[in-house]
Formats: structure tokens, C-alpha cells, sequence
């Protein structure tokens, strides 16, 4: 039997079986409640709409679809659920996926129904409304999926939408969406949102730095989540994660870094409880105002609207806490003394009137108890049908008075700004979870009843952070500094939001008000923006504008926007300069207009001090260098030029440093030679004090690993020494002369209109370059797999290079259909696009490699070179075989973005081993990981895994990893003679004999919309053949030296063949004595 469900009144909560006949969904009792609510409910009322769907003839109608009317989610508060992060936007806002075979198979039906429903073609003039769940194309992979429309903008022709399946949203153009079929299973939404629980954002928002450190402990990692309260209203669920790597709860971990405070619960409530008295005014004040003077034409006056950096002279006149003051400017009496007459005048004179009742949120004039005079109230709510609550707005606190202590006011009254200033104060937090009697005791004695020097450093929800200086005092005061001092509060450093300027406006309400748009003062205030880099995890194309060293150096957006705006601001500031001829007067940290002493045109700049001798030294703004300018070469700045944002964005390139403590020559030129006059690629990993930490990727390649592999730069934290240690690469030759630039003296911004090296790269020359030396490279820094750490396993060996690198075959998560989709458009861009690169491979780098049984291409990896082939390993079968290099090409990153099926290893204690091994000790190697060992990683070192390698026991035992070095101390102590290696020549990787199977097993697909093109792919033959037959591994010519056999000698001489048996009798007592015992 179906649950009894009572439909209530929407207007007076008693049961209502009456609907409204225009949107059908809400209840009355009766239509007299229908009139009273109209007002109210007809903001939200809207015709119901049906559509017509057409199945196999048959015409037939269905509603639109919404979120309230999919199925409910059975999560429930206190639940632990394994999860995965599919999109994160901060702590306060992110989405998961449920790992559940159950939510696999449902979220596959649904989205291989929307491509059955929808086919490829797009929408023609569909409206949709906003909430409405409809199917939506995606830009990516042009596949269909659900999606909620946020925002409809019926003008533009578009709409902004969440995929509520995998928690990304976009901008779409209406033709790419569709009425979701009744077909489509109501199932709920697949992404659940979340938020950290217990903990607030320490400013407004989230800071990028801390959202890019949380991406890194969650992205791609399955999360055990606990459900700690479930949404009521909304769909948001307060969740903690458990931090694996680290043992800490996500909340504990954001507190500990300084990214967030504990969430006040008991302000939590006291709002939802100012809500509820909010609410019950309302119903009380609409149940009693029948027929009388609700005051409504009274709305509050316009907030004051102050300055970032503005100082003033105030006094305090309400105090609830250090985060709770509220002050008068001092400048301000006489207005405010002039209004206080006014209002008595006003009052005095008009009459007495029962039938004023002033409507909650209006403003009207009360009698103040303490001292019976007339000020300016808002009415905040009706505790009774006689009695209401009123905040007085120009000094900030509140008190509950009768109606008849109340009287309407006048429109001129209302012409002066609130003079109440919210504060709070900046740079301390109390010493428990709250403020303390005590401290807001002691505070009352510092600020009351005493003129003070305010200071506006910062907002924090609508409340200016300021600093207090008690002037009267001596010494002067700082508020802030003296409850630190005296052990009432704890220091803090003082940190704005991104998005606050510097002398920005900010309008500042009273907490208990509604907010308001402040007016501009009549002397319009210059403010500007910075251009900002995206902090969560996208590429952003880059063009270098001021090169310094990898340290430091000035980057522009490249788009075509930012160019036509750099185009236009050349015309504007000269016409502006050319007519303006008004002595200006420089002041540091003011922005100009300044004449760029190298081209002669003007730019906008930033004033950055002011030596004697008329000049001032300026920041060029959308360059991001600096000169020092002639201040009659200064104009002032109108704010029509201050617009648009500041082009130049100060970066630095992570994960280097340079190998002394200055960046050599030869770095910055190499620096110069990768980046400059280039279009990069880059994505940001950290904000510091020094700009935007960027990974960058410059045709194809990433510059910081060139650097490190060149031994040019070394890892953060990486000794000089051990830098220099690391195998060097031979440097690929460059396609074109670097574009050098003096790094001692500033040089000025190019000029807009005239074309040099030093500029972007057209649309043309971009296009050009992507086919010719875009994918020209064979990358180094591919993704390898990490391994479970400290598990004992038996190791299935790929292929062997050295101790250094050697490569396991790891088919453990195999994303087959992933893997099929890859290979297809791989197999497109080389038999395509793809162009032989002319740059010598090095082992370990990847490429695309021909197979030469079935001509298909696959990823690879080289293991070993010579003039005319090279040796590869098939990244994602194990096989190896030998190419000529007609059969190889370059690689571009978008195919290494699914990581390879074999793993990159080293042995630990990496940092000891020579950059070229003895032939001896290779062989020593191969041959005893050949035989069976066992293995463990011990670490991973953001390149290889570290592996710890024994001997089994009825081989003896032993550790490999110990035999190794004293195999190569051995040979170290011994005749040089016997382990130099022919010049040029490298040692030959010893291939697995094993045979490797490809993984087959099915894996559900990722069908995200988030993910590159998953087009359903017609199941194909196996990709690869794996070598089934045992190869051969190659000896590599060993030299010997010249006194004991000629090398003129065309036939094999007997005494190199005793060398090479002394040798293997040599090491064959080696391992007996080392423990490894001898081979069977």
C-alpha cells in the first residue's frame, strides 16, 4: 500500500488539497490563501510545459524533466563509502563518484541510451528552463550527456550547464541541447557534490594554492569518505576524507596548513535561527497589516562606500568582538549631528498615527530608550503583533521598541549613507575556538570612548579588516599588537583575497542589513585588475613577454582578445598622452602612463619609486619590465585606459633550481632558446610570493625535465654534486638561433603595431609550427606507473637497460576500451600528420613504433640506438623488437596522458651508481634477474620505482642490490683494461625471454564527459602479438687492449676469448662469495 502523503498550505500550513491551476505543484486550502500568497508565489509560478516525443509513430507527451524529479540518492549521514574525486573546484565544492559496480552499469545504460535517442544531430530552437535536466552535447567529445542548466542567456543563444553525472561545467550554445527523452532512466545524479565539513575558508574564499594541494592528495586516488550530514535543501553533501598518505582527516590537514579554521557552529545556528524569527515576523506582519501603512516607499539609504588602504579618524560606537565593531568616521559628526536636529523636527511635527506598521527591511524613524531621542531604524522583525525589532544604521546596534515609539520618514532624510562602518580586526584570532568575556572586556577598555587612526586593510563577508592605532597614547597603539601582547589574542598574518585591489571600493553594511550597490565617490578612484592564470589544473596557452632567468620571468595570455587589446591601448594611450599635457606628479604604487624611452610609444605603467633627479623608476604593466623614466615623459592615467586587466603575469618555473645560487649563463640561454618567441603550454602547480609556479611544455616537450636531464638546473632540494652525477643527454640541436636578450638591463615593451622576433607567433606561423616542431620530440617525462610500496612480488621483467633502468611488465589496470580509443587515433596521426623528427633518440625517451607483424602503430619506449635503428619495448605489451627508424615517429603528450602498462624501475641506492656501467657488471645483472628474483619497491622517486631485489631461497638468497655494488667496486679496483668500452658504442638491453600476454580483460569505460573523445569503438582484433618466441639477447663488442690482441685482426683471436673466460670465472667466485650461490 503507497504511503499517505498530506499536502500542506503554502500559505497558512494547514492541509491543503486545493492546486494552483498554472504550474499544477503548489497547495492551498482555499482561494483566499491563494489571493494572500499571489504576491509572493508569483515570482516562482510557471506554466507547466509538456513536449512531444515521437516513438515509432505514436506522438506522445512527457513534462520537463528536473533534479526533484530524478530518484534520491541512499546515502545517509555517518556512512563510510569508498569514492573517487571526478571534479574539484575547492574544499567547499567538489564532486565524487561512488566506486560501485551498480553505479558503473547504471551511469553505461544511461549514457549509451542518450547517444541512442539523440544520434549526432543537434537541437533547432529547443528553450529550455533553468533547473531543467536535459541532454547535453558535449564540446569535447561531442557525446551526449545529462546536464542541469545553471543559466539561460536566450539573447547569446547559449546556456551554462553541470554535467550531473561527472560534476564539470560549460557553456553550450542552445542547438546542443535537447528535452531529455522519457526514456532515460530518472536515475539520480551520478556526481555527488560535497563540501569539507567543519571548516571555513581563513579569507572569503578558497586560495588557489591551497585547492592545487588538495587536487594533489585526492586526484586519481580511490578515498574513504564519511557522510557527516546529509543536504536538506540542497544537494551538498558535508563529507571528511581520510588522507591515506599522510593519516590525517581532510579538515585536520586544511587547519594544519593555515587554509582554513574550524567552522562556529554556534554562529551557524544563531543564523538559522535569526532566519526562523525572520520568517515568523513576516507571517505575523502580513497576518496583521491588513489595510495599514506598511511603509514601503522607505527603503534603506546606500551603504558608505570606502577605499582598500583608506585611513580616517573614527570612534567605535558598538563592540560585540574583535571580528564584531562598529565605527563612525570623525569627519562625519557635523553631517551626522545635522541629521540627528532634522530628525527631531521631523518627528516632533508629524502626528501620531495607529495605522503605521513599516514592513520588515524598510526604514522609518524610533525613539531610543536610553536617551529619548530620534534616529534612523531598520525594521529587522515583529516579535509581537505590538512590539518589533529595529537596528539603528548609523551606529550599528539594535534594541526592541513599540509600534507607537515608531514614525514614518521622510525621502530627504534618507539621502544621507548609513554612517555605520562594520569592522573587524586584522592580522589576530582569539586563543580558544571563540572569543573570550575577558578578551572583548579588555578590548571595550582599549577602543571605547577614544578617538582612533583606522586603517583598511582587507574585506572579509562584507566587514572591512582594518588595523586600530590608539594615537592618543604614548607610544601609539596598535589594537591588534596589544591583545597579542597581553595574551588575549593569537597573531596572524594579514592575507588579502586575489580578486582585492588595492584601492578598490568596497561597500560596507551593517551585518544585520541588506546589502546595497554603493555609489562611486563624485572623484572617481583609479582601480584596475591583474590578469590571473587558472589554479585548477588546465593548460593555458603563453607567450613570454620578459625573460630574466627560469626563476623569474613575465608571460601574456596568448589569445586573440589580450592581442586586440594590446593593439588598441597603442592608439588610445597615444592620443591620450599627445593631448594631455598636464604636469604630473609621481607617487609610488599609482599607475601612469609612461614613454618607453626604446621605441618612443606609450604604455601603461605602474609607478615603483621616485629617485631625485626627476625620474622615477616604472613597471611596465603589460610586459613586465622596468626603466627608469623621465617624470616629463609621465602622463596621468584616465580610468577608461585602466579597464582592462594587466596583461603581464610574473612566473617562475617549477621544479628547478639553478645548480649555484645564481642561474648560469648557459641556463638562461637554453632557458631562452626553449621559451622565447615560443607559444607554451602551462599549467599552474603553485602561487607564491614570486608569481605563478607553471609547468611548461614547449613543443612537445617539458622544459623543466630539458633542463635536468642537460644537467642545466637541478631538483628543488637535490645536492649540486648528485646534479651533476645524473647521466647527461646530448642536447637536441636547435631549429633556429635563440633569441638573446641583455638579462642585466631592462628591456622595453615591444611596440604593438610592428612586427620582430620578440612577438607572439601568428595564427598562421602557430599552424605551421605544430606540423613542423611542435611534435618533433621524443619526451622523457612520461607517466609510469607507481607500484604498491613494501609488497613482496615476483617480477616480470620487460627488459633490461642497467641497474638504473630496467622496465616491468605491470598489466594491472588495464582501461581496455581507453587503450582502444588511443591506439585509433594514434594510428590517425601517423599515418597522417606525424613527421620524422630529426633529432636523435636517447634511451628512455617514447615514440611511436611500426610493428613489424602486423604494421600497426603503438607506443614505445627506446631502449637502445645506432645510426640506422633502434631497439624498442611496446609500452603497453612488453614485447620488444628491433626498428629501423622509417618505422618510428615522434610522439605527441596527449597519447602519454593514459600511463603505460610497463613500469619504469631503478634499484634503490640509484644515487651511488656511475652514469656508464662495466660490461662486466651488466651482465652480472641481467643474468641473476633472468633466473627468478624477488622483488619490493621501497620508494618512488617521481620518475622510476626504487625496487629491492633477493635471490630466491634455492638459489641461495642474497640481495641483489648489495651484489651489485661490489660487483662494481670489484671491477673498479681492477685493470682498466678490461672495462673500457668501445667508444660510442652503449650496452645492448637484454630482453625478457618470458612471454607476456596483453591484458584482455574488459573494463567498463569511462564515459565522462570530462575525459578526451571516448567515441564508441567497433571491438577490433587484438592490438598486438606479443613475441611468443625467446629472444636472443645481444652481446655488445667488448675492446680489449691492443698488447694482448691486435684490432686489425679480421677473425676472433683465442686470447679474447680467455679474457672473456677469466672474466666469467671472475664473476662467477664473485657470487659465490657474495652469498648468491652459483648457477645451475
Amino acid at each position: 500500500m503507497p504511503p499517505f502523503t498530506v499536502k500542506l498550505c503554502n500559505y497558512c500550513s494547514q492541509q491543503g488539497n486545493l492546486r494552483c491551476t498554472r504550474c499544477k505543484k503548489t497547495c492551498y486550502c482555499s482561494v483566499a490563501c491563494q489571493s494572500e500568497d499571489w504576491n509572493a508565489h508569483r515570482h516562482m509560478c510557471k506554466p507547466i510545459t509538456w513536449r512531444l516525443q515521437v516513438n515509432n509513430g505514436d506522438v506522445t507527451c512527457s513534462q520537463r524533466v528536473y533534479l526533484r524529479d530524478l530518484r534520491k540518492n541512499d546515502i545517509t549521514k555517518g556512512m563510510e563509502i569508498q569514492v573517487s574525486v571526478v571534479e574539484l573546484h575547492s574544499p567547499g565544492r567538489f564532486f565524487i563518484h561512488v566506486q560501485s559496480p551498480e553505479l558503473v552499469e547504471a551511469l553505461r545504460a544511461v549514457t549509451v541510451e542518450l547517444q541512442k535517442t539523440n544520434g549526432g544531430s543537434l537541437g533547432t530552437d529547443y528553450k529550455p528552463d533553468t533547473g531543467e535536466v536535459c541532454a547535453v552535447k558535449y564540446s569535447l567529445d561531442q557525446n551526449w550527456y545529462r546536464g542541469v542548466v545553471q543559466s539561460v542567456a536566450a539573447d547569446d543563444g547559449n546556456a551554462k550547464v553541470l554535467y550531473i553525472d561527472f560534476g564539470n561545467e560549460e557553456d553550450v550554445t542552445l542547438d546542443r541541447i535537447k528535452p531529455l527523452a522519457a526514456s532515460i532512466e530518472p536515475i539520480p545524479p551520478c556526481a555527488l557534490e560535497c563540501s569539507v565539513a567543519g571548516v571555513t575558508p581563513v579569507t572569503d574564499s578558497w586560495m588557489g594554492v591551497c585547492c592545487i594541494a588538495v587536487r594533489q592528495l585526492v586526484a586519481g586516488k580511490s578515498l574513504t569518505l564519511t557522510v557527516v550530514d546529509t543536504p536538506e535543501n540542497d544537494r551538498t553533501y558535508a563529507v571528511d576524507i581520510l588522507l591515506t598518505p599522510i593519516g590525517k582527516q581532510l579538515s585536520t590537514f586544511l587547519m594544519d596548513q593555515g587554509y582554513a579554521v574550524r567552522e562556529d557552529v554556534n554562529k551557524k545556528r544563531a543564523e538559522q535561527d535569526v532566519d526562523s524569527l525572520v520568517s515568523a515576523s513576516l507571517e505575523n506582519f502580513r497576518r496583521q497589516s491588513g489595510g495599514k501603512n506598511e511603509n514601503m516607499e522607505a527603503q534603506p539609504p546606500d551603504p558608505l562606500t570606502q577605499g582598500l588602504g583608506d585611513t580616517f579618524a573614527a570612534m567605535v560606537t558598538h563592540l560585540q568582538s574583535p571580528y564584531d565593531i562598529i565605527c563612525q568616521k570623525l569627519d562625519n559628526a557635523s553631517v551626522i549631528q545635522e541629521l540627528h536636529l532634522k530628525l527631531r523636527d521631523h518627528c516632533s511635527q508629524a502626528p501620531a498615527s495607529q495605522n503605521f506598521r513599516p514592513a520588515p527591511g524598510t526604514v522609518c524613524c524610533s525613539l531610543f530608550y536610553e536617551d529619548n531621542q530620534w534616529y534612523r531604524a531598520k525594521v529587522l522583525a515583529y516579535s509581537s503583533e505590538e512590539k518589533v525589532c529595529v537596528g539603528y544604521i548609523d551606529f550599528g546596534n539594535s534594541e526592541e521598541v513599540e509600534l507607537s515609539r515608531l514614525c514614518s520618514i521622510s525621502s530627504e532624510l534618507l539621502a544621507l549613507p548609513m554612517q555605520a562602518i562594520p569592522c573587524a580586526l586584522a592580522g589576530v584570532r582569539p586563543t580558544a575556538e571563540v572569543w573570550s568575556e575577558e578578551t572583548v572586556l579588555m578590548l571595550r577598555r582599549m577602543v571605547c570612548n577614544r578617538f582612533l587612526r583606522v586603517e583598511i586593510l582587507g574585506e572579509r563577508e562584507g566587514m572591512a579588516l582594518v588595523a586600530m592605532i590608539d594615537e592618543a597614547s604614548d607610544p601609539q597603539g596598535n589594537v591588534a599588537e596589544m591583545l597579542v601582547a597581553t595574551g588575549y589574542a593569537l597573531l596572524i598574518s594579514v592575507s588579502l583575497h586575489k580578486n582585492h585591489r588595492p584601492l578598490g571600493y568596497l561597500t560596507l553594511a551593517i551585518p544585520f542589513l541588506c546589502l546595497a550597490v554603493a555609489k562611486p565617490a563624485v572623484a572617481e578612484k583609479l582601480q584596475w585588475t591583474c590578469a590571473e592564470l587558472p589554479t585548477e589544473g588546465q593548460m593555458v596557452a603563453l607567450v613570454v613577454s620578459v625573460m630574466e632567468n627560469p626563476g623569474e620571468f613575465y608571460c601574456y595570455k596568448y589569445n586573440q582578445e589580450d592581442l586586440q587589446v594590446l593593439a588598441e591601448l597603442g592608439a588610445e594611450l597615444k592620443r591620450h598622452c599627445e593631448a594631455d599635457i598636464t604636469p604630473f606628479t609621481p607617487s609610488v604604487g599609482e599607475p601612469c602612463c609612461a614613454l618607453f624611452s626604446g621605441d618612443g610609444a606609450w604604455y601603461r605603467g605602474m609607478v615603483q619609486g621616485v629617485w631625485a633627479g626627476s625620474k622615477a623608476r616604472v613597471y611596465f604593466v603589460d610586459y613586465g619590465n622596468t626603466s627608469d623614466v623621465e617624470q616629463a615623459h609621465l602622463r596621468a592615467i584616465t580610468p577608461g585606459l585602466l579597464k582592462h586587466h594587466f596583461l603581464a603575469i610574473r612566473c617562475w618555473l617549477a621544479g628547478v633550481e639553478p645548480l649555484s645560487p645564481q642561474w648560469s649563463a648557459e641556463s638562461i640561454v637554453r632557458f631562452q632558446a626553449l621559451c622565447v618567441g615560443q607559444q607554451l603550454h602551462a599549467r599552474v602547480l603553485f602561487i607564491t610570493e614570486r608569481g605563478y609556479g607553471l609547468q611548461l611544455d614547449s613543443s612537445g616537450q617539458n622544459v623543466a625535465t630539458t633542463l635536468l636531464s642537460e644537467q642545466l638546473a637541478k631538483a628543488p632540494g637535490q645536492s649540486q654534486a648528485l646534479a651533476k652525477s645524473v647521466p647527461t643527454v646530448p642536447k637536441i640541436p636547435q631549429q633556429k638561433p635563440a633569441i638573446q636578450r641583455d638579462t642585466t638591463t631592462s628591456v622595453g615593451p615591444p611596440k604593438p603595431a610592428a612586427a620582430n622576433e620578440n612577438e607572439p607567433p601568428t595564427e598562421k606561423q602557430v599552424k605551421k609550427n605544430n606540423q613542423s616542431k611542435a611534435t618533433d620530440k621524443f619526451p622523457l617525462d612520461w607517466r609510469t606507473v607507481e607500484l604498491p610500496r613494501n609488497e613482496t612480488f615476483q617480477p616480470c621483467i620487460a627488459a633490461v637497460v642497467s641497474p638504473s633502468l630496467f622496465y616491468l611488465f605491470n598489466p594491472s589496470h588495464v582501461y581496455v576500451e581507453r587503450l582502444k580509443s588511443v591506439m585509433m587515433d594514434l594510428a590517425v596521426y601517423c599515418t597522417t600528420k606525424a613527421l620524422p623528427s630529426r633529432c636523435k633518440p636517447i634511451p628512455g625517451a617514447a615514440c611511436c613504433a611500426q610493428f613489424s607483424g602486423d604494421k600497426n602503430w603503438y607506443r614505445a619506449v627506446f631502449l637502445e640506438t645506432t645510426e640506422t635503428e633502434a631497439s624498442v619495448i611496446y609500452a603497453d605489451y612488453g614485447n620488444s623488437e628491433k626498428l629501423p627508424f622509417a618505422s618510428i615517429l615522434p610522439i605527441p603528450t596527449e597519447f602519454l596522458e593514459l600511463p603505460f602498462q610497463i613500469a619504469r624501475c631503478a634499484l634503490t641506492g640509484k644515487e651511488h651508481f656511475p652514469s656508464v656501467w662495466p660490461v662486466e657488471v651488466l651482465e652480472l645483472f641481467s643474468a641473476l634477474l633472468s633466473d627468478g628474483v624477488l622483488a619490493s619497491v621501497q620508494d618512488f622517486d617521481g620518475n622510476s620505482n626504487l625496487l629491492s631485489v633477493t635471490l630466491q631461497i634455492e638459489r641461495g638468497g642474497g640481495h641483489l642490490n648489495t651484489m651489485i655494488l661490489e660487483g662494481l667496486q670489484s671491477t673498479q679496483t681492477g685493470s682498466a683494461k678490461t672495462r673500457r668500452q668501445e667508444p660510442g658504442k652503449t650496452k645492448t638491453p637484454i630482453i625478457a625471454t618470458a612471454r607476456v600476454t596483453p591484458a584482455t580483460a574488459p573494463v567498463t569505460p569511462a564515459t565522462a564527459p570530462v575525459t578526451p573523445a571516448t567515441a564508441p569503438v567497433t571491438p577490433a582484433t587484438a592490438p598486438v602479438t606479443p613475441a611468443t618466441a625467446p629472444v636472443t639477447p645481444a652481446t655488445a663488442p667488448v675492446t680489449t687492449d691492443s698488447s694482448i690482441c691486435s684490432p686489425d685482426y679480421a677473425s676472433p683471436c683465442c686470447c679474447r676469448d680467455l679474457v672473456q673466460k677469466v672474466k666469467h670465472i671472475f664473476l662467477l667466485l664473485l657470487l659465490t662469495y657474495s652469498g648468491g650461490g652459483t648457477r645451475p
